[in-house]
């Protein structure tokens, strides 16, 4: 993490271009809690849960910003009547004070308990930047006068989502989205640079040491800027990675030949000599790229000339497709056409020859475009909008396959009364869109409109609006089946992605069960169902047909198992089914592990798993001569307890330096599901458990 403190203030400088780590991950908020959680920086809930729909204190919001931003601890005498030195927070609201990243509500009053609204949320975190240019973001929800340039920068760096009221309080969740934000830049691995090279008057190749790939975020033009001797910058317009991974090459506007240029990359600086003349010839960097109603879009590497670029006899299709209209942007670099009538499914070749750049370089003919004939005229319609009453999330259908870039805006739906849509997904087929918001009231009636997403032939929705929905005020954490284990031949553990409340883990089940592909009949089945022991996101459940005790998982097969029973889980694309193997391991029968001493009238005994039916007369003490140890009682007294150890108190004295042995008498002590018996015998002698004073 960046640390540089100017004065009193500590700041993450060096970030003065917009960030895109948002809009570059693919993470969803609750997998955004779990990476800064994993680090550190976010603690959950005693339950496990992340409640992102929470609001947040303005106490938690400066303990995250502590540690997000690494502060340096403050030692001083407290600034705030309301926060003594011994709050948990005391430290973090001293140090975000003193750093001006945080104030005080009123004279020597912080407010530690009180919310933070999403506009104060902009203002703290762009201060946390250290920048003061305005905004070039339109900020059109309400907002108070004094934060309308703080928002528009928030908006900018994607800090937060576009909102109908910025002065609502802000979530845990749009706290956890601008944190992750702010921890991905600054922990941007930085490119391992082998060398620099200029590739033409408009373009530079950086050779990398190692292999990398897109994901990397390595092609974020903001990585790189470009400088001649003058200081004259350079625009950086496109950074595209090579296929094998080993380069990238920038385009460039114009460069000055025979001149000195500095090619800064991650803060690590380069150079180079520009060559003395523009000899480059133009060329097509990319396939052609669709737009709504047959329209699409290529792209040059350097502006081009607009009497070549827009001359139709300089495009040439197969199969009779007609070019209808020609443009060229105002940067001179994009090309955007539209066809005749296409056919479905048809791929047609593009040919482009001709076309010169500003400097009269003529490009060499490219014949391998090609793009994917629609007749699709027809524009996407919903369905059907409804809210699942657990979740409070929306899902919206659509009657065909809808663009996945647009789909997934979420300023393509709005929702009235001030609810805001912070996240859209939309599901594999493509039809289907589930969206997330903030807060709802209770007993509130909302409506959703829809606008402007395309279906995959380019055709546009028309705006879809009174689509009515009902609060849920306080959703449930959507579950996610995680794993299916047998842990022995008639057991399984289900693991979960969040904790499980008693009910989901007492109704947990399986509704369906195939056995390498064959249906299961479970007719005679029955379950017991409990949590496993130090776990809140898992259970296991022991089956039971004719047999106590039955081979069911076997070694060699592949199960496939649907899980039901758990509050808001996640059913889509089959997500509550998964797969698993079958074991060669015994369901062993309860036995006694071990036996502890803890004084001259008491001893522990440990069992290998949970157990029912816990009383003193099951057990039997001898000392190594044969002579009877007396219980008195076991300390649980309670036989319908489930346990997995117990503490006998003893009417004799043990002992000291002697050996004592435990056996077991039948028909007490019962597995958990009462199924199974406790281990008694070894063969055909009884079992015992030797311990020592």
């Amino acid at each position: 993490m960046r640390k540089i403190i100017a004065g009193m203030l500590v700041m993450l400088m060096l970030i003065s271009s917009p960030i895109t780590a948002l809009g570059a991950s693919n993470l969803s908020t609750e997998q955004k809690f779990e990476v800064l959680k994993q680090k550190n920086i976010f603690t959950g809930f005693a339950d496990g849960s992340s409640r992102l729909y929470d609001t947040m204190s303005r106490e938690q919001l400066a303990a995250v910003l502590f540690r997000l931003l690494e502060l340096p601890a403050q030692s001083s005498s407290p600034s705030y009547d309301d926060v003594l030195k011994t709050r948990w927070s005391y430290q973090e609201i001293e140090t975000v004070t003193r750093t001006g990243l945080m104030n005080g509500t009123k004279k020597r009053i912080f407010s530690p308990g009180s919310n933070v609204t999403v506009e104060q949320l902009a203002a703290i975190f762009i201060r946390s930047y250290g920048v003061s240019e305005g905004g070039g973001t339109p900020v059109t929800g309400k907002v108070s006068k004094w934060a309308r340039g703080v928002v528009s920068m928030a908006l900018d760096r994607q800090l937060i989502p576009q909102l109908s009221d910025y002065t609502v309080d802000a979530t845990r969740g749009l706290l956890v989205d601008a944190a992750y934000a702010l921890y991905e830049d600054a922990h941007i691995d930085p490119l391992l640079v082998r060398s620099v090279e200029q590739t033409s008057n408009q373009s530079v190749r950086v050779n990398l040491l190692q292999w990398t790939n897109q994901t990397d975020n390595v092609t974020d033009k903001d990585r790189f800027t470009l400088k001649d001797a003058y200081g004259s910058i350079r625009t950086v317009y496109q950074a595209t990675l090579s296929q094998d991974g080993m380069s990238i090459v920038l385009w460039t506007d114009r460069q000055v030949g025979n001149l000195l240029h500095l090619l800064t990359i991650d803060g690590n600086t380069w150079s180079y000599t520009s060559a003395p003349d523009d000899t480059t010839k133009p060329q097509i960097i990319s396939q052609p790229v669709k737009l709504p109603n047959r329209a699409y879009e290529i792209t040059f590497s350097e502006p081009v000339e607009m009497t070549s670029a827009t001359n139709s006899s300089n495009y040439q299709f197969s199969n009779g497709l007609k070019l209808t209209s020609l443009q060229l942007s105002q940067d001179l670099r994009k090309v955007t056409f539209t066809t005749s009538e296409q056919s479905d499914g048809r791929n047609y070749q593009l040919t482009v020859r001709n076309v010169r750049d500003i400097a009269g370089n003529v490009m060499d003919t490219r014949n391998d475009l090609t793009i994917l004939g629609s007749n699709d005229s027809s524009k996407p319609k919903i369905t059907e909008v409804k809210i699942d009453s657990n979740t409070a999330l929306i899902t919206v259908k659509f009657n065909e396959k809808v663009d996945p870039q647009y789909a997934v805006q979420t300023n393509r739906y709005a929702i009235d009364k001030g609810l805001a849509v912070v996240q859209a997904i939309l599901d594999n087929e493509g039809k289907t869109v589930t969206l997330r918001t903030t807060p709802q009231q209770d007993a509130i009636v909302y409506t959703l409109t829809v606008s402007g997403i395309p279906d995959i032939a380019g055709n546009v929705m028309d705006t879809s609006t009174n689509w009515k929905f009902g609060a849920v005020a306080n959703p449930v954490v959507q579950a996610k089946l995680q794993s299916i284990v047998a842990i022995n031949k008639n057991t399984l553990e289900i693991t979960f992605n969040r904790a499980l409340s008693d009910s989901d883990a007492n109704n947990v089940k399986l509704s369906e069960l195939k056995d390498n592909n064959s249906g299961v009949s479970m007719t005679e089945w029955k379950s017991f169902v409990q949590r496993k022991p130090e776990s809140d996101r898992a259970v296991t459940i022991q089956f039971r047909n004719k047999s106590s005790n039955p081979e069911l998982f076997r070694s060699g097969h592949v199960y496939a198992a649907r899980v039901t029973g758990v509050a808001a889980l996640d059913t889509s694309n089959n997500a509550d089914v998964a797969e698993f193997a079958g074991t060669s391991v015994e369901n062993l029968l309860p036995f006694v592990t071990q036996v502890i001493v803890l004084d001259r009238k008491s001893v522990k005994v440990m069992f290998s798993e949970p157990v029912r039916n816990v009383d003193e007369a099951a057990f039997q003490i001898r000392d190594a001569d044969g002579r009877n140890v007396d219980i008195d009682y076991d300390e649980l007294n309670d036989k319908g307890r489930i346990v997995s150890e117990v503490t006998l108190r003893l009417d004799d004295d043990l002992e000291g330096n002697r050996r004592y042995g435990m056996a077991f008498r039948k028909d007490v002590i019962t597995d958990a599901a009462q199924w199974n018996g406790l281990k008694t015998a070894d063969g055909d002698q009884p079992y015992i458990v030797p311990f020592n004073t």
